[in-house]
């Protein structure tokens, strides 16, 4: 029975990834020399085509890092990313993951004339007529994410205060397959949203904190 409660929460929420124990002071230096060109030394970056990172789930970081790295993950800035971290060990991403995760995140802002309504109904209530469900039940109602529901499981990352324009292209990247989530969940919800639903949420997640 634990076995089988174990492999339902890994397959719920995403990848079993079993970190080795991190060295924030390295994961410091290597974000200071390899990370903060485009994602800044504290993690939020301040170009909006670059994830913020600060206080990200430093699982999730480890694991979409060495998604890129191992070339399953190709969209968006990944192709530029990728000789950055080929580089690192296991143990440098685990590093400035945990680095990364200790940061204080820096609130964004919503356009308030960029259909910030039918964003904040979208991520807080879904839309019961496409049968979208609302972001927050993974993502949470401040957009903090949740870890998985074991030490080693990578669930669902953060999401508050992300750039809009970063956010509209994984978006798009899951509707059109060339990113996958674990069962297909981000993929399956995303093709259902009009590309103005997609720019409204967008635009709310950016002053979500």
């Amino acid at each position: 029975m634990k076995r089988l409660t174990l492999l339902t929460l890994a397959l719920a929420a995403g990848t079993a990834f079993a970190a080795p124990k991190a060295d924030v002071a390295k994961g410091k230096q290597i974000a200071q020399t390899v990370c903060a060109a485009c994602h800044a030394a504290d993690g939020n970056s301040g170009i909006s085509t670059y994830p913020k990172l600060s206080a990200q789930h430093a699982k999730y970081i480890a694991v979409e890092t060495a998604a890129i790295k191992d070339g399953k993950r190709t969209t968006g800035g990944a192709a530029a990313m990728k000789p950055m971290v080929m580089s690192l060990s296991e143990q440098d991403i685990a590093n400035v993951a945990a680095f990364y995760a200790t940061q204080t995140p820096k609130s964004g802002e919503a356009n308030p004339k960029d259909n910030l309504k039918l964003g904040a109904q979208i991520y807080r209530g879904g839309l019961a007529g496409k049968k979208l469900p609302a972001c927050m039940s993974c993502h949470g109602p401040s957009g903090a994410g949740m870890v998985g529901g074991g030490t080693d499981v990578n669930a669902y990352p953060r999401l508050g205060g992300q750039h809009k324009d970063y956010t509209v292209t994984q978006l798009k990247a899951y509707a059109s397959g060339q990113r996958t989530s674990p069962n297909g969940m981000m993929e399956d919800i995303v093709k259902r949203m009009s590309e103005e639903e997609i720019n409204a949420v967008a635009n709310f997640i950016q002053g979500l904190h």
